[in-house]
């Protein structure tokens, strides 16, 4: 058993990744500045830190701690808000990157896992992109975790063991529903929950790689402990490419309305048109693969949400 620090922790994904710890009897610190995320999801029995980790100077109350691995999945998330606000991007990707490996450098924290994005690939070359297709950015999003796997490859040069997952589109269960710029199963079920036509922006032909929530936690999990995975990058996907309109489609004969109403509107800046991940690297190296089907996915999600209507 261990002591983890997980950053993000009170979001939709830190937060699973936090519980599935708990559940293998670890104790786990969270550090987050609720910027996006809720005290609402940070699970019972885990120590709750609230800070900015971009800012060197909250870092003092993480001190008391002996860490065994820091889990960083705290970021602004969304490609389209990065246009926005760069400034608060860049401090939310890569200062706090670049601090929070700092700590582990200083401190002897050997273990240290980063989520990155399929965003770095850009617009894909070839089809599915694997770890070794060229990175281009399209949005300050994507540069700031570019620039964050930078300073992970370093540091696994100076004593610390990493991994970086590049995730493709997650979704699941306590999705924050209320964020329209980011995670398009959400959005368009949140349109769908609330008796509105389903506004997708941009081609029905794009296409993406969703890969279900439980099959994200239980790749950070594997790969905790596991030296197969140390200095290593993988993509975490299903290797399931899936149009915006086979998308649609699904939430709808999930929901049983075959003929709701969708509405198109202009393309999201710094949108990729089509991509989804090759997973042979991870397969091969920690015997990892995706459990859950898209519609199985969304079903569960259209449950939780009727079921827990104050979560909409």
């Amino acid at each position: 058993m261990g002591t983890y620090l997980v950053t993000g922790g009170a979001g939709f994904i830190g937060s699973a990744v936090a519980r599935g710890l708990l559940e293998s009897g670890n104790a786990v610190v969270i550090a987050d500045n609720l910027s996006t995320g809720s005290l609402d999801n940070v699970p019972a029995g885990c120590k709750f830190i609230e800070m900015d980790l971009a800012d060197p100077d909250q870092y003092e109350p993480l001190s008391s701690f002996n860490f065994d691995a820091v889990l960083h999945l705290a970021a602004q998330s969304s490609g389209e808000a990065s246009f926005l606000d760069p400034w608060m991007d860049y401090r939310s990707h890569s200062m706090s990157t670049f601090l929070l490996l700092d700590l582990c450098r200083r401190r002897g924290i050997g273990r240290f896992l980063y989520a990155s994005s399929m965003a770095v690939y850009g617009d894909a070359e070839y089809l599915p992109v694997d770890e070794n297709h060229p990175l281009q950015p399209k949005s300050f999003y994507a540069a700031g975790k570019l620039a964050s796997e930078s300073y992970v490859r370093l540091h696994s040069t100076l004593g610390v063991q990493t991994t970086v997952f590049r995730m493709f589109s997650v979704y699941g269960p306590n999705q924050d529903l209320d964020n329209k710029l980011q995670g398009m199963v959400s959005i368009f079920l949140s349109f769908l929950l609330e008796n509105r036509p389903i506004t997708v922006k941009g081609s029905l032909e794009r296409s993406r790689d969703f890969i279900f929530l439980d099959d994200v936690v239980s790749a950070w999990l594997q790969a905790l402990d596991n030296p197969a995975s140390f200095g290593k990058t993988y993509n975490l996907a299903t290797g399931v490419q899936t149009s915006v309109g086979g998308l649609l489609s699904a939430i709808k004969h999930c929901a049983g309305d075959p003929d709701y109403p969708v509405e198109v509107a202009d393309n999201t800046k710094g949108d990729q048109f089509g991509l989804y991940g090759d997973i042979s690297r991870i397969s091969d190296d920690l015997g990892w693969r995706p459990s859950r089907s898209l519609e199985s996915g969304i079903r569960a999600m259209l449950d939780f949400y009727r079921n827990n209507p104050g979560n909409e």
